[in-house]
């Protein structure tokens, strides 16, 4: 569970809670919308240039009070500006653990900080990387994200990490309009666009049972170290005869790294073309869609 604080500092050693500090207006609201915590915890003496927040990010503001006690009128004070409640500074965190006592008696599994990626356990981090530009790796990663969701029943988180953001054009496509947010829902997707760092990701890994990075290029090296350290990377080519080298020249540059894990995507090659391209690249499944129309997803993608 993550928890946002504001002039407050955590005591509590509890692996379920993932306490975040933040110091300014801009960082609570970037925490906020990115992490969608269950609570943010501001200190009075800050909470007044803060509660605004509340009226466009929904997540349970909570006020720390430095009072010996709390009167009807102080509380509604309080609310009136924002705040779903208020509590004692003395014993906030007393509060915390009696609000979820029940969900924390539940198991709870964060194996993932920052970006250390596991190719067993319950989280699952699916890379989706191009060996160049334009290949396909967004429209793959979608694909993907939706697929999961859909047919695995569950929240699918996907991260924006390549040069060529395009999920806010995607946002403006669905809804209209452009937005400052760096979260956007689509579905049952939870896409980060590309201002969201990888140190949110690593942080929002154990709320998903499946990340997708779209890592667009693999031509930077920082995409190609997560792509090889990913539970499943997926890598997108072409099947055409003349650039199967590229394909080849990528495998070949990470040879020792175990790629049994590895997948090879070549949107809109026919059956021959894939075939060669598994020959060469033998030990690697190889897979294909004979057109666009393929593969559908819940998200109105084809």
């Amino acid at each position: 569970m993550h928890i946002v604080l504001v002039g407050v500092e955590p005591e509590i050693s509890n692996p379920y809670f993932k306490f975040h500090v933040c110091g300014t207006f801009e960082e609570v609201k970037e925490s906020a919308l990115i992490l969608m915590p269950e609570y943010v915890l501001i200190h009075e003496d800050e909470a007044r240039s803060l509660l605004p927040l509340a009226e466009e990010i929904p997540v349970k503001f909570v006020v720390i009070s430095e009072a010996s006690s709390l009167s009807s009128t102080a509380i509604r004070s309080w609310t009136a500006l924002g705040a779903s409640d208020v509590w004692l500074n003395g014993n906030w965190q007393e509060k915390l653990l009696e609000a979820h006592h029940l969900i924390e008696a539940k198991p709870q599994h964060f194996t993932m900080p920052e970006m250390n990626f596991s190719r067993t356990g319950e989280r699952v981090v699916i890379a989706v990387g191009s060996v160049y530009e334009g290949a396909g790796s967004t429209h793959t990663a979608l694909l993907i994200a939706h697929y999961l969701a859909r047919y695995a029943k569950t929240k699918v988180a996907l991260w924006e990490g390549g040069n060529h953001p395009c999920f806010s054009f995607l946002e403006y496509i669905k809804e209209g309009d452009f937005s400052d947010h760096p979260r956007y829902e689509l579905n049952n997707v939870a896409l980060y666009k590309a201002e969201v760092s990888e140190y949110w990701i690593g942080s929002l890994m154990s709320d998903y049972r499946f990340t997708v990075l779209d890592l667009g290029s693999l031509q930077g090296s920082k995409q190609a170290e997560l792509f090889v350290q990913a539970s499943v990377p997926v890598l997108v080519g072409s099947g055409s005869e003349w650039r199967v080298k590229e394909l080849i020249s990528f495998c070949r540059e990470h040879s020792r790294v175990p790629q049994e894990y590895w997948r090879i995507a070549l949107p809109l090659a026919n059956e021959p073309n894939r075939e060669m391209v598994a020959g060469c690249l033998s030990g690697r499944p190889v897979c294909r869609s004979e057109s666009s129309r393929s593969v559908s997803s819940p998200g109105g993608y084809r």
